[in-house]
């Protein structure tokens, strides 16, 4: 092999380039689809993930509890503000302080938030068994594959061959296919 057939920097660093400006619309294509079909299933299934995994009927009790929480505070904040209409010095004394541990502070809100990020993860494990999914693994395997070769590859003529055909597999052209221009009007 001669010297000047060696792969130069320069010509490392553009082969790694051109892969990631070739790979890098179709693989965000894929992800695109990916959180449209994660989305679909999450539009049909959080209330069905919630009833299926026993969380609907915890985060009911939940909701319960808080709005009979909510009435027993208004009733209080009632109490204790009529109360203290009846004594000055009791209008004076008048203090609303409550500390709690975080446990106590669990609300319907919170488990919601839980269950949409757990129904997500399921969604998208879901998601990566769909052709979409399938197809983007396998883009991102075809793009490190193409990055190891550029970091391996030692003769350029041999690895634009070798990139081509991976490129082909993956459905995108090596080669840059230039725009057809109408000819230049005449004054």
């Amino acid at each position: 092999m001669a010297k000047d057939e060696r792969l130069k920097l320069y010509e490392r660093d553009h082969f790694d380039d051109k892969v990631d400006k070739k790979l890098e619309p179709v693989i965000e294509v894929e992800e695109l689809r990916i959180k449209a079909t994660v989305q679909t299933i999450l539009n049909k299934g959080t209330k069905a993930f919630a009833k299926n995994i026993g969380a609907d009927k915890v985060i009911n009790a939940l909701q319960d509890a808080e709005d009979r929480l909510k009435k027993a505070s208004r009733n209080a904040y009632i109490f204790f503000d009529q109360s203290a209409k009846k004594d000055v010095a009791w209008s004076k004394l008048k203090e609303y302080k409550f500390d709690r541990d975080e446990k106590d502070k669990i609300s319907v809100k919170d488990c919601e938030d839980q269950l949409e990020k757990w129904a997500e993860a399921q969604a998208k494990q879901l998601a990566e068994k769909t052709p979409q999914g399938q197809r983007l693994a396998f883009l991102k395997a075809v793009k490190e594959r193409m990055k190891d070769m550029v970091k391996e590859a030692s003769v350029p003529s041999e690895l634009k061959e070798q990139l081509s055909g991976l490129m082909k597999l993956a459905g995108v052209s090596w080669d840059t296919k230039l725009p057809v221009l109408p000819p230049p009007k005449s004054k």
